[in-house]
């Protein structure tokens, strides 16, 4: 079933005037302190040669990370007197910050040459542009505004803080901790975040959460591709799990077969034995984790959050996924979390551009972390329970990828993509193995194969993920579409400038309106490259560069396997009834790699709580990791992790 979602550009105006300037941000209630937008006053003039501006409203545009970001100027004779975004397509939370305070900061002193955002870097560049072309507009002088702004001395104050739970980095893991271990009765949670916005990678992500549980009719039919998959787990499980869940494992299928359900089958103990099929890891520790995953979704259910039908996705083609109703990729699981702060009044505060430094340790154990604002101030958090470090993995360090890697045969002067949201350079395993922490299964490296050729995101994909044949710029199918993202990576690796092209069309392009699936504009998609559209084949083929008989011919021979279940060429068998590409409009989404996920990170002790362990294998008493920070734990599943280490540690 197809995931719809509704436009995300901005539903009001971003904008401050002089006379009104905030100077700090708050999201749902939640208790946020943000650093280092102050400055001193102007040294220059702010107008034109003679220090005036023509008066007046100005509009500007600044190129975002996904469309124009437009901004209106209003100019007094002789300042800037507002700025507003009127018109936007960036991400929310990630976006939010900058917004709202780059043009403050504008305004306030009266200079584009501000610094930006730390982890909304495109946005806050974008505005400044679009504001500087106002200014051009308006007879001033933009080099005078880019070098009349001085930055203020460092701070030197530090900062004692004390709180029950230090929790480092507000992803997907790490809030999902801070809100149960709130819910549980913590006084007081500290949550330090290196980025502007709390939501890390999962904000950037499809969204996508396992759930196992899920009520059939949020399930897709079984099919017979489905149950010979099911089939064929099953006859290889006799290696990979105990006998007991094994035999559970089939009683359980027995069970679903007597029950007359016509709904997907599944169950922790296939989740399990799927994720270790692929080689994602030991049973053991998928079953931990599908077992944590699933008391996380029962507690959403039962909180009121509320699931989209169950999907397969990209490299993950058994369809147990689901993201939130509401927002787009995983921005609805954190309007919840904030929401459930706000009603509550949970004890939580979160520092933002605030990135931890180094752990603090007494008497061998980890009582706390420093930190340092934006401002420069220091902060010096202990908590009486130690520290969760939940920082996420490596992917958006090139060093630490090369460092680890022994898979990818990167060029040395390659730039390595990654989909990842600022900041997650292995800030958490540096600190942790810098107490004494351990590390395995560093150089499994996962990319994504799906990736914008341009910005590396998933969010401009216009397609169906298990539907569409993939083509590369010969015009030709090189690959079967829903193998592991190991595996499919090297296919495109070794295609002509290692990029190809995701096929769709009416049927299969989650296309709602005039949005993809993500709420991203077509029309921009399409003015931007990242997307053509067609009436015809042969004319889509124009718009790739490719052969159009080659790629009509490919599309034709695809669909004829799609009817009949049986790719003769690459042995794909996973089809539904949508997957022929026959009704216009058609697509193609160019898509490339990007590193998504690192596997490898921290040893911890998962079956208690979560405590980082040595090389001898002993516990790092007070200091516990999450997410993908640790061995093995990657995507949306990892709230399953920050459920559970609230819940031994307060529950």
């Amino acid at each position: 079933m197809n995931e719809k979602t509704t436009n995300t550009k901005a539903s009001r105006p971003h904008g401050i005037t002089r006379r009104g300037f905030v100077a700090g941000a708050a999201i749902a209630g939640v208790n946020i302190a943000l650093f280092g937008l102050s400055g001193c006053a102007p040294s220059a003039s702010a107008g034109g040669e003679n220090g005036t501006f023509k008066a007046g409203t100005y509009t500007g545009v600044g190129q975002g990370k996904f469309a124009p970001i437009t901004v209106e100027t209003t100019f007094t004779e002789t300042s800037i007197e507002s700025v507003t975004v009127v018109d936007h397509e960036e991400t929310k939370y990630i976006s939010d910050t900058a917004l709202e305070t780059i043009p403050a900061a504008i305004v306030e002193h009266q200079s584009l040459g501000i610094d930006a955002i730390a982890g909304a870097t495109l946005t806050s560049t974008a505005i400044i542009a679009a504001c500087e072309d106002c200014v051009k507009q308006a007879g001033g002088s933009a080099s005078k505004l880019k070098s009349n702004y001085e930055a203020p001395a460092p701070s030197t104050e530090v900062v004692e803080l004390e709180a029950d739970i230090v929790i480092v980095g507000a992803g997907a893991s790490g809030t999902v901790a801070a809100v149960n271990a709130a819910r549980l009765g913590a006084k007081k949670v500290v949550v330090l975040e290196k980025s502007c916005n709390v939501g890390g990678n999962a904000l950037v992500s499809g969204g996508y959460l396992e759930y196992v549980h899920a009520p059939e009719d949020l399930r897709e039919e079984m099919t017979a591709n489905y149950t010979a998959e099911l089939e064929s787990n099953v006859a290889a499980a006799a290696e990979i799990m105990p006998a007991a869940d094994l035999e559970k494992l089939k009683a359980d299928i027995e069970a679903w077969k007597a029950s007359g359900s016509t709904k997907v089958f599944d169950s922790v103990e296939l989740h399990a034995l799927q994720y270790a099929i692929q080689g994602e890891g030991a049973y053991a520790d998928m079953l931990i984790s599908g077992q944590h995953i699933a008391e996380l979704d029962d507690w959403l259910a039962e909180s009121g959050f509320q699931f989209k039908p169950l999907v397969g996705i990209v490299g993950y083609s058994w369809p147990r996924w689901t993201s939130s109703v509401n927002g787009t990729c995983g921005q609805g699981y954190f309007e919840f979390y904030t929401s459930m702060i706000e009603e509550n009044d949970y004890p939580v505060e979160i520092y933002l551009n605030t990135p931890a430094q180094e752990l603090i340790s007494e008497n061998g154990a980890i009582t706390g972390v420093v930190a340092q604002g934006a401002d420069g101030t220091t902060y010096r958090v202990t908590g009486e329970k130690g520290v969760i470090l939940a920082t996420g993995g490596f992917s958006g360090s090139p060093e630490m990828l090369r460092e680890y890697n022994t898979r990818w045969d990167w060029d040395p002067k390659q730039i390595i993509p990654t989909t990842n949201a600022f900041g997650h350079t292995g800030d958490g395993i540096k600190m942790a193995l810098a107490v004494g922490g351990t590390t395995a299964a560093m150089d499994t490296q996962m990319p994504f194969p799906f990736a914008d050729c341009k910005n590396s995101t998933d969010e401009t994909t216009v397609g169906d993920d298990i539907d569409c044949p993939i083509i590369n710029k010969e015009g030709k199918r090189f690959m079967n579409e829903v193998l592991d993202r190991f595996t499919m990576t090297e296919h495109i690796m070794a295609q002509p400038d290692q990029m190809m092209f995701m096929i769709s069309d009416k049927d299969t392009c989650w296309i709602d309106g005039e949005v993809n699936r993500y709420g991203r504009n077509v029309e921009n998609l399409i003015n931007q490259g990242q997307l053509y559209r067609a009436d015809t084949l042969e004319e889509l083929a124009g718009l790739m560069g490719v052969d159009a008989q080659t790629f009509t011919e490919e599309i034709e021979r695809y669909n004829e396997y799609a009817r009949t279940g049986e790719d003769l060429d690459f042995g794909r068998t996973n089809f539904t009834e949508h997957s022929p590409i026959e009704n216009p409009p058609f697509y193609a989404s160019p898509r490339t790699w990007a590193m998504h996920i690192t596997v490898g990170g921290l040893l911890v002790d998962s079956t208690t709580d979560y405590t980082v362990l040595d090389e001898a294998g002993n516990r790092i008493e007070g200091l516990h990791a999450i997410g993908e920070t640790t061995l093995g734990s990657c995507g949306i599943g990892v709230q399953g992790e920050g459920y559970a280490i609230a819940q031994a540690l307060f529950g």
